[in-house]
């Protein structure tokens, strides 16, 4: 009943570590502040490290048993415990020494600096042991870590190309990258709770403290799997669930690699499994919606500068040189008011003029804006004259018609656009003829009507 005391003392070892820290720490300031003057200050110095070696000892036995409960390698921890003892025993010794000391002790400054030393390093090596060696590394871009000769691995998620995907090794290209993702952090050669290492395939196969957890062609009987798919509020769910969890997709992969034998030679395309079980992993070649173009960004008197003449103006997110412009709060903009846009002409991907007051001679001025993405036109005179001059807006995707007289056959002049997706027509004569199939582009006009339900009729 009372085993769990001694796993408990272990697991406050974060918390008790900080204790000898702050008191010795303390007792180094002030033998740099008042070393010379140690007979005034002598009783408050002692007591910081005799303080200090109390909570030392209190984290160093902390720190013995949760290496012993948690599956700590002394290989990972033993610097860490022996200079944790030492700090201790330094610490005391120092206590001692200034104790029986009548006058100023001989070299107090260099006996301090040292201990210093030696805290630094205790706590280095703890933090590497917490956080794990790349801590202070690891946000470093790439090219530095690898200059300073940082290995670091990769635990992003699982991608696999379309590409022949059949030619992958199953075991190194899917399923490694898998546990390296969700199971590394608590099974690796430095860490092995339950002396289970899941870092390569011969440590998987030597399995943990529970016997083997790998059996080919089978499942059931393969913990690896096992413990992936039990509740998570279960004692053996594996990860604990205060950890990331892994998606389904993985499980499944996880289950189909143990079915076709578990091998780390064979290949996807070797082991039968079917595309769509490994279709959620293809990688997403997804294209920027904006340009990627490089550009100067407006300076920001310029953009200040718009915004005076009553424009909405912002850049798109932060650090883009791309501009959104609306007349939200311009409605007397017109054709004449061009010439405020000018400036800013590079940068506008954005361009809402809704319920303006231009007509169909501005369109001639919009076809001069090179990274024009979205348009949108609703509720002003223009009904689609030169259109095709938007042709050359090479980066226009989304335009916006609503509530005006553009009419279904000045559509045609934008068919075949190399960039168009959308075009919004609500309310139009575009939107009552009823033929929008023939455009290169999707015609959305809001007529939308719903099968009639069976249920329509029932009256209750």
């Amino acid at each position: 009943m009372i085993n769990f005391i001694l796993p408990l003392f272990g697991r406050f070892h974060p918390v008790l570590v900080h204790l000898p820290i702050g008191f010795l720490v303390f007792g180094v300031i002030l033998i740099f502040l008042f070393g010379k003057k140690y007979e005034t200050y002598s009783q408050i110095i002692q007591l910081a490290f005799l303080l200090g070696g109390i909570s030392a000892l209190l984290a160093s036995l902390s720190g013995f048993l949760h290496y012993q409960n948690e599956g700590y390698t002394w290989d990972t921890v033993k610097f860490h415990l022996i200079l944790g003892i030492l700090t201790t025993l330094l610490s005391c010794g120092l206590w001692y020494h200034l104790k029986k000391a009548v006058l100023t002790p001989v070299h107090l400054r260099i006996k301090g600096a040292v201990l210093l030393t030696i805290i630094m390093l205790t706590g280095h090596l703890g933090g590497n042991i917490t956080h794990g060696e790349g801590y202070f590394t690891e946000v470093l871009p790439p090219e530095l870590q690898s200059l300073l000769g940082v290995e670091f691995s990769n635990t992003e998620p699982l991608e696999l190309p379309y590409e022949n995907w059949e030619e992958i090794e199953f075991y190194t290209g899917a399923i490694q990258p898998i546990l390296d993702q969700n199971c590394i952090s608590c099974h690796n050669p430095k860490k092995l709770k339950g002396e289970l290492d899941l870092s390569s395939f011969k440590a998987i196969q030597k399995g943990g403290e529970e016997g083997k957890i790998l059996v080919a062609k089978n499942f059931e009987e393969s913990a690896l799997f096992t413990r992936l798919v039990l509740p998570e509020d279960h004692e053996d769910h594996m990860p604990p669930k205060d950890k990331r969890q892994p998606r389904k997709e993985e499980i499944a992969l996880i289950k189909a690699w143990i079915e076709t034998g578990a091998s780390d030679k064979a290949k996807l395309g070797e082991s039968k499994i079917t595309e769509r079980l490994i279709e959620p992993f293809f990688k997403k070649n997804e294209k920027p919606f904006y340009p990627t173009v490089e550009i100067s960004m407006l300076p920001l008197d310029s953009i200040a500068k718009l915004r005076d003449h009553g424009f909405f103006a912002e850049v798109i997110k932060e650090g883009s040189p791309f501009l959104s412009i609306s007349c939200v709060n311009f409605p007397e903009f017109s054709d004449s008011d061009w010439y405020l846009l000018q400036a800013a002409k590079d940068q506008i991907v954005y361009l809402d003029f809704t319920e303006t007051e231009i007509t169909d001679a501005i369109v001639e001025k919009i076809a001069m804006l090179p990274n024009l993405t979205v348009l949108k036109l609703s509720k002003t005179a223009v009904s689609g004259a030169g259109f095709e001059k938007l042709v050359s807006n090479k980066n226009l995707k989304l335009l916006y018609i609503n509530d005006t007289k553009v009419g279904f056959e000045k559509l045609g002049a934008l068919d075949g656009h190399p960039t168009l997706e959308k075009i919004f027509a609500f309310n139009t004569s575009a939107a009552d003829s009823g033929n929008y199939s023939q455009f290169s582009f999707h015609l959305e006009t809001g007529n939308l009507n719903l099968p009639p339900l069976a249920t329509d009729t029932i009256v209750y």
